[in-house]
């Protein structure tokens, strides 16, 4: 299904709007807490990251998930964790960007199939 040209417009804000939240929620001094339980903060990256990927693909649908898209995301994710790294309270996580790898990855050998399967990309 084409998606028109006031849909992708509407992806592009949302995309927007959730780059503005990553970002404050990465940078902020003081961690939002996350539920109790194992390794929380790296399902929070990858659900992150398989969100971002979605609005991404969404946004420039006639490109398809192609390697600049994945190159862009990841090197969002690697800017972010070098920033983390100079905030009080924050540090620098290659696990974190291995999630993040992981949501895009996800996204684009899972989610997507998922989607073009039901017609919905």
């Amino acid at each position: 299904m084409p998606l028109s040209r006031r849909h992708t417009a509407a992806f592009r804000v949302l995309l927007g709007l959730a780059l503005v939240v990553a970002s404050w929620a990465a940078l902020s001094p003081n961690p939002i807490p996350l539920p109790e339980g194992a390794q929380m903060d790296k399902w929070a990256h990858l659900a992150t990251y398989v969100v971002l990927a979605m609005l991404v693909d969404f946004s420039w649908p006639d490109r398809g998930f192609d390697p600049p898209k994945w190159a862009i995301l990841l090197g969002y994710g690697i800017a972010i964790e070098l920033a983390q790294s100079q905030i009080p309270n924050r540090m620098l996580s290659p696990a974190d960007v291995l999630a993040n790898g992981a949501g895009i990855s996800l996204y684009a050998f899972v989610l997507l199939r998922t989607l073009r399967a039901s017609g919905l990309r």
